[in-house]
């Protein structure tokens, strides 16, 4: 397909992109059923992720580079041991600012920003254009439309009222998601890359919106330490964690048996997994409820 290439807006062949980077599918495929379902329909299973014809052969090199940075020297080290640390250099937020661009961009060509304010549409184009600028190496400064890189694992315990979710340990573990998010006064760009999300800052309403999170640039260190989310963020988690929860339960009883086949014939591979730890927590933590929003509707 010939076209304009989204990043160097050149008319050349585009290649067939993925949205995400492909190696969280290839990762995904070998440590779970080796397929995935989409909130579209979840009764059909799929072999790969959202693609789209975005970028030129050249385009895909670029950000191939840093894809295969990241995977090799963090995210696959993280999910193998989550107390992981990491020297980064400007690879970690080259491929950050590729990862926010990509769903941004994706969201204007499918169908613009009709849920944003005038304000926020006008901070998106600017942040697209400012990443491209950072992405192509027109500029070393991206402003004000920071990189945030949050790790999420699983929760042992919670001591609050009842407004955890009681699928969100297995979210956390095993979701693929990504949204543009906004309230009145915030927009961001929201990336989960199973337990590593990307955070792109399209408008934020005060300094330190994210504390302990942000891509440092040139470098910096990732490791272990105490991290500050707003309650819409965390209140992001527990919906989205409710809504799988919710998709999950209106699968048929083939694919439920399909499922479940699945896991019986790796059941050592299994009992070692993040998905049957996460099951545990949240049944210790919310009891049947982790359970019962899995009853499918035909069921009740």
């Amino acid at each position: 397909m010939v076209d304009v290439c989204r990043l160097c807006e050149e008319e050349k062949e585009l290649r067939l992109s993925h949205v995400l980077p492909s190696f969280l599918f290839k990762w995904k495929k070998k440590h779970g059923t080796g397929f995935f379902r989409t909130s579209e329909n979840p009764n059909k299973r799929i072999h790969d992720g959202l693609k789209m014809h975005l970028l030129c052969s050249d385009c895909e090199q670029i950000f191939g580079v840093w894809e295969k940075q990241f995977a090799e020297r963090f995210f696959k080290p993280f999910h193998e041991k989550t107390e992981y640390r990491v020297k980064y250099s400007d690879w970690l937020i080259k491929f950050a600012i590729s990862v926010s661009w990509r769903i941004l961009i994706y969201h204007k060509i499918k169908g613009g920003f009709p849920h944003l304010s005038d304000i926020q549409i006008a901070y998106s184009e600017k942040a697209l254009s400012s990443w491209r600028n950072f992405l192509l190496g027109r500029t070393d400064n991206i402003g004000n439309f920071e990189q945030h890189l949050i790790p999420v694992g699983i929760i042992k315990s919670y001591r609050e009222d009842n407004s955890l979710s009681p699928y969100l340990n297995r979210y956390f573990v095993g979701s693929v998601d990504t949204n543009l998010l906004r309230t009145p006064n915030t927009c961001l760009i929201y990336s989960k890359l199973n337990k590593l999300i990307v955070i792109g800052i399209i408008q934020q309403p005060i300094q330190d919106y994210l504390e302990g999170t942000r891509i440092e640039y040139p470098s910096g260190e990732f490791k272990p330490r105490s991290i500050g989310l707003p309650p819409e963020i965390f209140d992001y988690f527990n919906k989205q964690a409710n809504l799988v929860a919710q998709l999950l339960s209106t699968l048929s009883e083939k694919q439920w048996s399909t499922i479940s086949k699945s896991y019986e014939n790796d059941i050592d591979r299994l009992k070692k997994s993040d998905i049957y730890v996460a099951t545990g927590s949240d049944v210790s933590i919310s009891g049947q409820a982790a359970f019962n929003i899995l009853e499918s509707k035909h069921k009740k």
